[in-house]
C-alpha cells in the first residue's frame, strides 16, 4: 500500500541533539506495527502537494506547531486537498494538527482551547467500542502535546475518545477517516524536549506534571497497529468498490 504522509511540521532546531525527525518517528511507528507500507513524505508545510489524490492509496496528516487558524499559505490548500481526497474515497488519518485540520476541512471546528495545554501521558475514556476499539476496551493512554483542540467533530463523525478536558480526542468517519489528538509516534523523550522548550507557555506547574507523567506506560504502538489495520481495511474496501 502506498501511504502519503503529508508532513505539516518539523522539529524545532532547539530540540535536544539526536531527537528523531518526523520521518523517523512515523516510519518507526509503522515498522513496529509490521505494516510494510510504501511510505512517502510530502512536505505540505513547504507548499508541496501530490499532483493528484490518486498518487497514493491513503493519506496521513502529521502534527505541526501551526494552528488551523494561522495565516499560513499552505493551510487552505491542505484543507482543499483533504476534501478532494475524502470525496475520492481515500482513507485519511490525522495526528494532533492532522486530527484538527481534517476535522476543520470536513465540517467540524478546531481552535485554541481556553483550558490550556494538554501534555504528557494522559488516560482518557473510550466512548465508542466495537470498531477501532474492541468491546471491553474502556481507556486509552497516549502521549499528548497540544493547546488546540477539535471543539466540534465533523457532522458524520463518531467520537471515539474524549473527556471533560478534551471532548474530541479521537474521531472516525465510517471506515474512511481515523484521527487522534494524541501522538502515537512520539516517545517520552520527544515530549520532554518539547515541554522544556514551551514551559513558559505551558506553565511551569503544568510542565512539571507533564514531566512526572512520562514514566507512565503509553499505548502508542497499539495505536500504530490500529492505524495499520484501519489503512489495510479501508484500502481493501476501496479496491472492492472500484
Amino acid at each position: 500500500m502506498r501511504l502519503g504522509i503529508l508532513q505539516a511540521g518539523e522539529n524545532s532546531k532547539n530540540m535536544p541533539a539526536g531527537t528523531p525527525a518526523y520521518p523517523e518517528l512515523f516510519t518507526g511507528l509503522f515498522d513496529r506495527a509490521g505494516a510494510g507500507f510504501d511510505i512517502t513524505f510530502v512536505q505540505v508545510r513547504l507548499g508541496e502537494f501530490p499532483s493528484s489524490v490518486d498518487d497514493y492509496d491513503a493519506y496521513l496528516v502529521t502534527g505541526s506547531a501551526a494552528g488551523v487558524y494561522d495565516d499560513l499559505d499552505w493551510i487552505a490548500p491542505l484543507e482543499d486537498f483533504i476534501r478532494q481526497a475524502y470525496s475520492a474515497g481515500k482513507p485519511l488519518a490525522g495526528i494532533c494538527f492532522g486530527h484538527q485540520v481534517i476535522a476543520n476541512a470536513l465540517g467540524g471546528k478546531a481552535e485554541k482551547s481556553d483550558k490550556g495545554w494538554g501534555c504528557g501521558v494522559r488516560t482518557l475514556p473510550v466512548l465508542e467500542q466495537g470498531s477501532v476499539f474492541a468491546d471491553g476496551v474502556e481507556e486509552s493512554t497516549l502521549l499528548y502535546m497540544h493547546q488546540d483542540q477539535v471543539t466540534q467533530a465533523p457532522p458524520e463523525a463518531t467520537v471515539l475518545i474524549g473527556d471533560a478536558f478534551c471532548p474530541v480526542a479521537s474521531f472516525a468517519i465510517g471506515d474512511q477517516v481515523l484521527c487522534f489528538q494524541g501522538h502515537p509516534e512520539f516517545t517520552p523523550q520527544v515530549i520532554a524536549g518539547i515541554t522544556d522548550l514551551r514551559q513558559d507557555d505551558i506553565g511551569h506547574e503544568r510542565a512539571a506534571r507533564c514531566h512526572e507523567s512520562l514514566s507512565t506506560p503509553h499505548e502508542g504502538d497499539d495505536i500504530g497497529k490500529r492505524l495499520t489495520a484501519f489503512f489495510n481495511n479501508a484500502t481493501q474496501q476501496t479496491a472492492q468498490a472500484v
